[in-house]
Order: structure tokens, then sequence, then C-alpha cells
């Protein structure tokens, strides 16, 4: 996927339309996922990934090298996000309503075999007691699947800070499902590849 998603901004930049609307097929639901969990309002996050991608048509000519796709447009979208929010400019938004980014719920996660509804409620409890940072790099990796260097240039922060505060967040897990009695924590990391696997 990440060598498509390469071929494709290679195309856009060549100014291949269909290439953009490949881009967008193919990166929508990942950045509307995290678009929500910045700012839990569905009108405004489409339309600033739509803008986004009007944009990057119209810079098409102007757009640099880009080695990682998904994480360039992940912080792109941060930012459009946090510039909406500053400029207040969506009618829909209530500034009014509080809320925290990066919060999970229990119908974030897939039902399988493996989990049941009763451990992705406990699931969710767990990773909402987590720092925000926390949080996001959790998302990151196991939700977009992100590599350490993709989540570093997401997060802004070196690979080494990266791994302690995914290491720090899941034994943070960890240590609270066993508490609860879910033994099958110390595959912490299978149960998140597979409560988020299908949700994409």
């Amino acid at each position: 996927m990440k060598q498509k998603e390469q071929i494709l901004w290679n195309r856009l930049k060549e100014g291949s339309n269909e290439a953009l609307g490949e881009l967008f097929e193919i990166c929508f639901h990942e950045l509307y996922f995290y678009g929500l969990k910045i700012v839990p309002v569905s009108d405004l996050v489409k339309d600033v990934i739509h803008d986004m991608f009007i944009r990057l048509w119209d810079r098409r000519e102007h757009l640099g090298d880009v080695n990682r796709v998904k994480p360039y447009l992940l912080v792109t979208l941060k930012n459009d996000l946090v510039h909406v929010l500053k400029k207040n400019r969506f009618t829909e938004l209530d500034t009014s309503i509080k809320w925290e980014p990066f919060v999970l719920a229990a119908d974030d996660f897939i039902i399988n075999e493996e989990n049941s509804e009763k451990l992705n409620q406990r699931l969710a409890q767990s990773l909402n007691h987590l720092s925000e940072r926390q949080r996001e790099v959790l998302i990151l990796r196991f939700y977009h699947n992100l590599g350490f260097d993709e989540m570093g240039e997401v997060l802004e922060m070196n690979v080494q800070s990266v791994r302690n505060l995914l290491f720090r967040a899941l034994e943070k897990v960890r240590k609270e499902l066993k508490d609860v009695g879910f033994h099958s924590s110390d595959n912490i990391e299978i149960i998140l590849f597979s409560c988020f696997l299908k949700k994409k």
C-alpha cells in the first residue's frame, strides 16, 4: 500500500487527476478516523479533508518529494484542523462543547472470536486513562499501522522517544487489563492489531 501511495503521489505531481482521486479513495477512511479523534465533528472533518485534497491539486506543480505519503497527509490534516479551530470557520462547530482529542470508544474496535464487547469496553476505558499523546501513538501504530520513523514524523519526535512513549502506553494498558482479569493482556499488541484490523 505504501508503494502504491508513493506512485499515486508522483503521478499527482505530474498532473494526473485520476491519481488524486485514487489517493483520496484509499486514504479517506484513515484520514477521517484520525480527524474525528482530533475534532469529533463529522462534517467539519470531511470538509477539511476535501479542502486538503483540493489544495494538493492546486499546488501539484509545487509539491515536493514525499517519502512517506500517509504520515504527510496525517500531519497536514492535523495542522489544517488546528487552523480551522483557531479561525472558527465552520458554523457547525459548537465552540461551547469541550472534548479531549484521541478518545476511543468500544465501537472503534471490531468484535471477533478473540475479543468480546466486554473486552472492547474495558480496552477503550484503559486507553482513555492514558495521556493524549499516548493514545495518539497507539492509534498511529495499531490503526494506521505506521512504523517508528513514520510515527516520529507525525508526532514530531525522534524514533527513540516514540519507542519509549509506545512502550509506556502499552505497559499501562497491559497492567490495567491484568488488574481486571484479562490474562491475555500479555499479548496486548496482538489484541490491538486485531481489534483495529477491520475498522478501516
